[in-house]
């Protein structure tokens, strides 16, 4: 079968499968896409979409005036969007690609979309940051959170996090091509990614402000605002327990917590401990990206989509475990869920009925 080029002087993803053999083999490739791209990614990106829709349905009738609750039902969205293009990425691990009239290959059908889903994935960094920031100064200075920055424009900060992160990503999505290779013999044509000079000095820009430096510091805040927030909740406990009426006045006013601030902090500290762990193999592939140039390249390319499935997995599991957090530490989360739930159900009866 031979391709001919419609377009001269260009880099495209379309890469020789005979090329990619030195650390990992197509075979190999091929048996870890089916069970990662098509079985356990997938099932978990499923889980992860309907979960947040849940999540979703619950802020909303919640009501999205409380500082928590809106930011939350923005890292659902964000999480739902994530999953969304994980699992729209899928049918790229099987092969090449029917969209329309057009066969898009494979790999340039996987990379492309990856994009969305890595903009999304920062989005719920930045809001899982803001959120951590929010919850470690009401515990560290709660007599002083409601005056605070963080606290009174919160919303603000949040539409402003989403707008940074849409100008960032454009030029990116923007400035990719695509091109079409046609075979002769068959009258079939072949559609690949096209990399200009301008898209490649973009992505460059992408991994090392997004992937590592922004990436890296946002591990570092969440990491300290955990350790501050776990100590904090033990301070706190320690004066819930203290039964002397006067040394519980001289402690309370450094760390008065109520039981719903403690619950939605227990909540925010397990959820920011969840994204540090699924976020690392992230932060490993754009180093890599980085210091290997030529990973996405030919003898190598294979390892490259093996780390890129690997973060695929490791988000969607972050995705598709929020639903537990938030039912297990929020009451108001509960109450709600079932009512919805006992709501549809006995609509559903009454309509079977």
């Amino acid at each position: 079968m031979t391709w001919e080029m419609d377009a001269k002087d260009f880099n495209s993803s379309f890469i020789d499968s005979n090329k990619r053999d030195i650390f990992t083999s197509d075979y190999a490739r091929v048996l870890f896409n089916i069970w990662f791209g098509l079985v356990a990614t997938a099932v978990l990106t499923v889980w992860s979409m309907v979960s947040n829709i849940v999540n979703i349905t619950v802020f909303v009738k919640q009501g999205l005036k409380e500082r928590v609750n809106f930011t939350l039902f923005c890292l659902s969205c964000s999480d739902f969007m994530g999953a969304f293009f994980v699992t729209s990425m899928t049918p790229g691990f099987a092969g090449d690609v029917h969209i329309l009239s057009s066969t898009v290959e494979s790999s340039s059908y996987v990379i492309y979309l990856s994009w969305y889903r890595t903009a999304f994935v920062d989005l719920s960094t930045a809001l899982t940051v803001f959120i951590a920031i929010e919850r470690c100064s009401c515990v560290t200075r709660p007599l002083h959170f409601n005056s605070s920055f963080v606290a009174i424009h919160g919303q603000s900060i949040v539409v402003a996090i989403i707008l940074f992160m849409v100008a960032n990503y454009l030029p990116l999505l923007s400035t990719f091509d695509f091109t079409t290779l046609s075979n002769s013999d068959t009258n079939a044509s072949l559609v690949i990614t096209v990399y200009s000079k301008l898209n490649i000095a973009v992505q460059q820009y992408n991994d090392f402000v997004f992937g590592i430096s922004l990436t890296a510091i946002c591990q570092i805040v969440i990491f300290v605002c955990a350790i501050l927030m776990y100590k904090g909740l033990q301070k706190s406990s320690k004066v819930r327990n203290v039964s002397n009426m006067k040394v519980r006045k001289n402690v309370v006013g450094s760390n008065g917590l109520s039981n719903k601030e403690r619950r939605v902090v227990k909540m925010i500290l397990v959820l920011a401990s969840l994204y540090m762990v699924a976020a690392l193999p992230q932060i490993v592939f754009c180093w890599a990206r980085v210091l290997i140039p030529e990973l996405p390249q030919n003898k190598i390319g294979n390892l490259h989509m093996l780390l890129g499935a690997i973060i695929y997995y490791t988000a969607a599991t972050y995705g598709a475990f929020s639903i537990f957090i938030y039912f297990n530490f929020s009451s108001s989360y509960r109450a709600v869920l079932r009512q919805f739930l006992m709501t549809s159900y006995c609509a559903k009866k009454e309509t079977g009925a």
